[in-house]
């Protein structure tokens, strides 16, 4: 998979979840898809998804925020933003870039609305957002390894959307 991300920590992260996936990919094509470790292995993938794309966002928004600041806002940003729980949901983005600059939010909005399968994406962040809650909160998501690849995919894409709204 072909991405732009030019957060350094960032790309890592998506490269070290795509890395994640080709293996587990690997190992559910030997096992078989109906093997009874494919839903762990699933929902592993679910949470890493999640996980790097929650990362990837608040990573971008903290660092752009960050540079040149003194060790005090830094720290508060820190704090109050970059190590605080907060899923990477559509909405989460736009308020979070709202909080920072009313600007960036709507240039954040208007680059997911040039996006040529902008729905599909929106769909994809909110499918891995639900499916990591439900798993959290004890259920049992019923989307596949397939669909966890596809998902975060189009999130990586959100995160693009987030960089160039931040840096035009």
């Amino acid at each position: 998979m072909e991405f732009n991300i030019s957060n350094g920590s960032v790309s890592e992260r998506i490269e070290s979840c795509l890395d994640e996936f080709f293996k587990i990919k690997s190992i559910i094509e030997g096992m078989g898809a109906m093997s009874h470790p494919v839903p762990y292995l699933t929902r592993y993938s679910i949470v890493r998804a999640c996980g790097a794309i929650e990362f990837g966002f608040k990573t971008i928004i903290s660092d752009a925020n960050s540079e040149g600041q003194s060790n005090q806002v830094k720290s508060f940003i820190d704090k109050k933003f970059r190590n605080s729980s907060l899923n990477p949901s559509y909405s989460n983005i736009c308020s979070s870039l709202a909080s920072f600059d009313d600007s960036w939010s709507n240039n954040f909005k208007s680059e997911m609305a040039g996006k040529e399968h902008k729905s599909r994406i929106k769909d994809s962040l909110d499918s891995l957002n639900q499916a990591r809650n439900a798993f959290a909160h004890g259920g049992a998501p019923s989307i596949t390894f397939s669909n966890v690849e596809n998902y975060f995919e189009d999130c990586v894409a959100v995160l693009e959307c987030i960089e160039r709204a931040i840096n035009p």
